[in-house]
C-alpha cells in the first residue's frame, strides 16, 4: 500500500477512535468499537495500531515529532531556549477547525490520564535532548542543561494546554497562550 494511503487510513482510524473516546469515555471503548466506527476489521486495526493506548498517544507523538523537526530547523543564531519555544509555538499554528480537533484530543488525553509530561517514545525524547545539547555546545551526557531546557518547555506546554482545556478552549488561542507562557519562561531560561 502506498505510504500516503497508509497514512490516510491511520489518521481515519485515529479520528474514529478519538471521536468515540470523546463521546463514550476512553475506558468504555474497545478496539472492536474503533474498528467498526472506522469501517475496518479488527485485524486491519492491528496493522496500524498495536493497542488502543497507542492510538490514544498517536496525536501527541506526531505533534512532538513536528516540534522536534521545527526545533532542528530553527536558525543557528537563536539560543536553544528561544529556538525550542518557537518550535513549540509553530506546532500550534492551526485553523479554528484544527484547534477544535486539538482541543478534543487534548481533552480525551487528559480525561484518560494519558497527558504525560513528556509524550512520545524514549527515542524521540533522546532526539530532543541531542538537538538541545548540540545547540548548547553540549559537554557530554552529564550536562544538565539540555534536560532542563527540554523538560521545562514540555512542562510549560502541558501546563498551558491543561488550562486551555479547563477553560473550555475559550479566550486566547492555544498559540497565543503558548507565546505568552514561553515569553515568561524565557526570562528564567535566559542563560540557556
Amino acid at each position: 500500500m502506498p505510504e500516503r494511503r497508509r497514512d490516510f487510513v491511520r489518521l481515519e482510524i485515529e479520528k474514529a477512535g478519538m471521536d468515540l473516546f470523546a463521546r463514550q469515555g476512553y475506558d468504555n471503548v474497545t478496539v472492536q468499537d474503533i474498528a467498526d466506527a472506522a469501517g475496518i476489521g479488527r485485524r486491519t486495526y492491528f496493522r496500524y495500531f498495536q493497542s488502543k493506548e497507542e492510538l490514544l498517544q498517536a496525536y501527541d507523538t506526531r505533534l512532538a515529532a513536528r516540534a522536534l523537526h521545527a526545533f532542528q530547523r530553527r536558525p543557528a543564531d537563536e539560543s536553544a531556549a528561544v529556538a525550542l519555544c518557537r518550535a513549540f509555538v509553530s506546532t500550534a499554528e492551526m485553523s479554528a477547525d484544527q484547534e477544535e480537533v486539538a482541543f478534543q484530543r487534548n481533552q480525551v488525553l487528559q480525561d484518560a490520564g494519558a497527558d504525560a509530561l513528556i509524550p512520545g517514545s524514549p527515542a524521540l525524547m533522546q532526539q530532543f535532548l541531542e538537538a538541545a545539547s548540540a545547540r548548547l555546545g553540549g559537554t557530554g551526557e552529564h550536562d544538565v542543561r539540555p534536560y532542563l531546557l527540554v523538560w521545562t518547555v514540555f512542562a510549560a506546554s502541558r501546563a498551558v494546554t491543561r488550562v486551555w482545556i479547563a477553560e473550555g478552549g475559550e479566550g486566547e488561542t492555544l498559540r497565543q497562550r503558548l507565546e505568552s507562557a514561553f515569553q515568561q519562561l524565557l526570562g528564567g531560561l535566559g542563560g540557556i
